[in-house]
């Protein structure tokens, strides 16, 4: 292991020691930490010099070091601000764990609420003085504000699928518009050639309009020509929904694909052709997020699965880096989703 990886790991191991101890409570000898943690003692020396300038320990000469009062206080804390917990599950957890897997203290915070909720939640961040954040704010959903706010703490940031406007920091993605394209190339070499496009009311804005350019970039592709009429989005009216769920009435003329903006809108459409008694022979439909309601679903939709565990490895792995090597300046990273085909009832 590098020297400045093995500083830093020390340092970790000896963070997590000190905040599980009372104040006041004396620390082993040099040479008996040194061998606890298998490091040399100018090593040890150098990692409680810096604890002691921090306020963590106290050294008093002839008697040794013991924990002070603020060793609590924990430097190498990374906070990962999020506000959907439900979707970026599995992304937390191993988060969490690399973090911790790193001798970092993870800590997870929701960004919910209003503006003056968000604004509070993200000031408490900033003013824990973390090694790092991860941050997951939707730019339509959360406080103008945040990015601007967040960079001018100084604290390294990473950002989650978007940036927001005025932020600084890395960003780490995984495939949004490409997935839905390559959902349409995959549709296209089967034989489709008249495509809508779906999306109902309970979709992320952002990522709406994202796959929605997804879907255009795909059909450009394959050199097909979009038709508004066949267009079913979450601010149609009800009127023009009507319409939509009409034309596969006439499967000659209908379109024979139907890219829905997420899972959750392919259920939507399925639910509304089945309640009408449409049944169109051999429309293809797919989806967005394997979302587990799919196996639910009476029939097979094609769908993106994100690297949602990968993600949070990722992300661990990115904001690390940055807090140990802030000369390597930001990065940009894009993770390759994958298409799925479900199976109902499984």
């Amino acid at each position: 292991m590098a020297r400045s990886s093995l500083y830093h790991t020390l340092i970790g191991h000896l963070e997590v020691r000190l905040s599980q101890l009372p104040a006041g409570t004396r620390l082993p000898s040099e040479q008996e930490l040194a061998a606890t943690f298998a490091v040399s003692k100018p090593t040890l020396r150098r990692a409680l010099a810096e604890l002691a300038a921090r306020g963590l320990i106290r050294k008093q000469n002839g008697v040794g070091s013991s924990v002070a009062a603020g060793s609590r206080v924990i430097s190498r804390e990374l906070i990962f601000l999020c506000n959907d917990l439900v979707f970026f599950a599995e992304s937390l957890k191993s988060f969490s764990l690399a973090a911790a897997a790193a001798n970092y203290l993870p800590s997870i915070l929701p960004l919910t609420g209003d503006r003056t909720a968000r604004e509070r939640i993200t000031a408490t961040a900033a003013a824990r003085r973390p090694a790092g954040m991860v941050v997951y704010a939707d730019p339509l959903g959360s406080d103008p504000d945040l990015g601007r706010r967040l960079a001018a703490s100084g604290i390294p940031l990473l950002y989650l699928i978007r940036m927001p406007e005025g932020a600084a920091g890395s960003l780490l993605a995984f495939e949004n518009a490409d997935g839905i394209a390559g959902i349409v190339q995959r549709f296209y070499d089967g034989g489709c050639r008249r495509f809508a496009l779906f999306g109902a009311a309970d979709i992320n804005p952002s990522a709406a309009a994202e796959r929605t350019r997804g879907f255009l970039a795909g059909l450009r592709k394959c050199r097909l020509t979009p038709r508004p009429e066949w267009f079913c989005l979450p601010e149609s009216p009800p009127e023009a929904r009507e319409r939509f769920y009409e034309l596969f009435r006439n499967p000659a003329q209908a379109p024979d694909a139907v890219c829905c903006l997420n899972d959750f809108c392919a259920g939507t459409l399925i639910r509304n052709l089945i309640r009408r008694g449409v049944n169109p022979p051999g429309l293809r439909i797919s989806g967005f997020d394997h979302n587990p309601l799919t196996a639910f679903l009476p029939c097979s939709i094609l769908t993106v699965e994100p690297p949602l565990a990968r993600l949070g490895r990722e992300a661990a792995a990115m904001l690390i880096r940055q807090v140990e090597n802030p000369h390597l300046g930001f990065s940009t990273r894009k993770l390759a989703s994958r298409l799925v085909t479900t199976i109902p009832g499984q």
